[in-house]
């Protein structure tokens, strides 16, 4: 009577059993879905320590491959540094023998442009005392040549032996009637 329903209390446990079973399965589930990301969590941490682990390998490879690769180029400068002094070393030889080799060219030119002087000076003098011995023997011709009262008769001429063919200028200064003949101002 006036009491409580009981008809309705029922219905109300009834509504809070099904909200409890829908909550602890949800609950169940949350748990499940939190062990599963667990389990992930779990793995992730694993994976990234392997790749950690990795990646220190890789560091520590890298440093290792950076100290070869200074090694290496350290060895390089010094392998350069020799071929430079050497190529240096040769070029500088190279351009002493040059200049050896230069030197005695010119001596050797020197000589044989003196001892081509000299020959030509030998025969420009050989030459000038023939035709200066030519002249003489014209003149002293000249001189004791008769001188005859004909005109028109002259003096028998002679060729040079040295020079046979004489150009007129050459006749002229023979003969004392040029312009460079000696006498004429």
């Amino acid at each position: 009577m006036r009491g409580l329903d009981a008809g309705k209390v029922y219905e109300y446990l009834d509504l809070l059993a099904d909200q409890v079973q829908a909550t602890q399965r949800q609950l169940g589930e949350s748990w499940a879905k939190n062990e599963r990301l667990q389990a992930e969590l779990q793995r992730g941490r694993a994976e990234l320590q392997r790749v950690q682990a990795e990646l220190d390998q890789h560091e520590q490879a890298g440093d290792r491959v950076n100290e070869q690769v200074v090694q290496m180029f350290s060895q390089a400068q010094l392998v350069v540094e020799e071929m430079v002094q050497d190529v240096s070393k040769d070029a500088r030889e190279r351009i002493g023998q040059a200049r050896e080799h230069e030197r005695r060219i010119v001596a050797e030119a020197m000589d044989t442009a003196g001892q081509q002087v000299r020959s030509y000076a030998q025969t420009a003098q050989a030459q000038m005392q023939s035709i200066v011995n030519s002249f003489a023997t014209e003149v002293d011709q000249l001189g004791s040549t008769p001188q005859s009262g004909k005109p028109g008769s002259a003096a028998p001429h002679r060729t040079d032996p040295l020079h046979d063919d004489l150009s007129d200028r050459q006749l002229r200064f023979r003969n004392g009637s040029g312009p460079d003949s000696p006498g004429s101002d």
